[in-house]
């Protein structure tokens, strides 16, 4: 039943719509699979690589956004490549703002003081944001140091996490029945 719920929301009315963003002007099909609809902004996230991935984003009343097959999918084959919106560190132990490794309370960044043992791109940020920085540093910190870079992002990744669901109202109910 699943198998039949899934293919009823390809209907001919969302084949004529982007991919991605169910948009309905200034489409282009894909030059090589022809399986898909795309406006000009997302057609990259259809075709990554060499290869032609093999869905479609729905919107389905009651459930939300949903990944439904635009063909069939061969066994072993790439479904979806995907990319961190925002990488962070946990609280729960000690490491490095940059590679992420566990470090000891002795390894700092030079600048800002918080936990580094390497160089890369993104520890600079929050370096420059947190230098001079005198409060000590504890694994609370590391919430900050998420919020920080997650601000930060580009507008095309902000788009793409401004389109997730939270579910809020849904979790509202469940919240108030559990009073």
């Amino acid at each position: 039943q699943f198998g039949w719920v899934t293919m009823s929301l390809l209907t001919q009315d969302n084949i004529n719509e982007c991919f991605f963003c169910n948009s309905t002007t200034q489409l282009h099909p894909c030059d090589h699979c022809e399986n898909i609809q795309s406006c000009e902004k997302h057609l990259h996230i259809h075709r990554p690589s060499n290869t032609c991935l093999p869905f479609r984003i729905l919107f389905q009343e009651g459930v939300g956004r949903c990944v439904v097959a635009a063909r069939d999918i061969l066994a072993g084959e790439m479904v979806i490549e995907d990319k961190a919106a925002m990488i962070g560190p946990a609280c729960r132990e000690r490491v490095c703002l940059e590679c992420l490794a566990p470090i000891s309370e002795e390894t700092r960044c030079h600048i800002c003081g918080l936990p580094l043992c390497c160089e890369g791109p993104r520890h600079h940020l929050e370096c420059q944001i947190m230098k001079g920085w005198n409060g000590g540093s504890n694994l609370s910190l590391y919430l900050a140091v998420c919020i920080i870079r997650g601000l930060a992002v580009d507008g095309d990744t902000q788009e793409l996490v401004n389109g997730l669901m939270d579910h809020l109202d849904e979790r509202r109910v469940v919240d108030e029945l559990k009073w």
